[in-house]
C-alpha cells in the first residue's frame, strides 16, 4: 500500500531532524532553517490535508528534497548543500501552504 501523506510527512520530519543534528558547526543558518521546517511540520501535522490524496505529491516532493539534503550533508558535500537546503526550504514552504498555513514564510 503505498504511504499516506502523514506516513511521508512523518519520514520528512524524521529526515529533517537528521540534518539539523549538528549542522550549525557547519553552516548554523542552515541549521535554523531545517529547525523552522520542522517545527512548522510538526504544526501541520495530522491536520486533515494530511489524509486526503492531494497531500501526496507535495509531501512526496518535500520528503524526496529532503532525503537529498540528507545525503549530501553525509557524504559532507557542502557545495550541494546549500542548494539542497534552498530546494527543501521551497517545497517545504509550498507544503505548508497548501496544508493551510497560508502567510508562514519559512526563512
Amino acid at each position: 500500500m503505498p504511504q499516506s501523506g502523514q506516513e511521508m510527512l512523518d519520514e520528512t520530519i524524521s529526515t529533517c531532524k537528521s540534518i539539523a543534528d549538528g549542522l550549525g558547526t557547519q553552516n548554523q543558518d542552515w541549521e535554523n532553517s531545517v529547525v523552522e521546517i520542522v517545527e512548522k511540520f510538526e504544526e501541520v501535522s495530522e491536520t486533515f490535508f494530511f489524509k486526503t490524496m492531494p497531500s501526496v505529491p507535495v509531501t512526496r516532493t518535500a520528503m524526496r528534497d529532503a532525503a537529498l539534503a540528507l545525503e549530501l550533508k553525509n557524504a559532507n558535500d557542502w557545495d550541494g548543500m546549500k542548494a539542497a537546503v534552498e530546494t527543501l526550504i521551497a517545497s517545504s514552504q509550498n507544503l505548508i501552504e497548501k496544508a493551510g498555513m497560508k502567510g508562514t514564510t519559512l526563512t
